[in-house]
């Protein structure tokens, strides 16, 4: 995975997390398949969820809401496939 920032480095971390037994197997098998450790696959989970956040260039111009009604979001979702 690439990153924005060159000299950006991996920072090991000790999490303790609590899944379902069924996401744990799914990702057991996941490891198994790809000959990879479990921790590997976690790793390779959160860097995909955030990868593309840092390719946006400005966060701080997002206007996000405090709350919206559900015609308003349903009419931002119709605008959103119509482009």
């Amino acid at each position: 995975m690439k990153s924005a920032n060159p000299e950006n480095e991996y920072v090991p971390l000790n999490l303790r997390i609590s899944v379902r037994r069924d996401t744990l197997r799914l990702i057991s098998e996941m490891a198994h398949d790809m000959g990879i450790s479990i921790n590997e696959v976690f790793s390779f989970l959160a860097e995909d969820s955030v990868i593309d956040l840092e390719l946006l260039e400005d966060l701080n111009e997002v206007d996000i809401p405090s709350k919206c009604s559900i015609d308003d979001l349903k009419k931002a979702l119709l605008r959103k496939r119509l482009c």
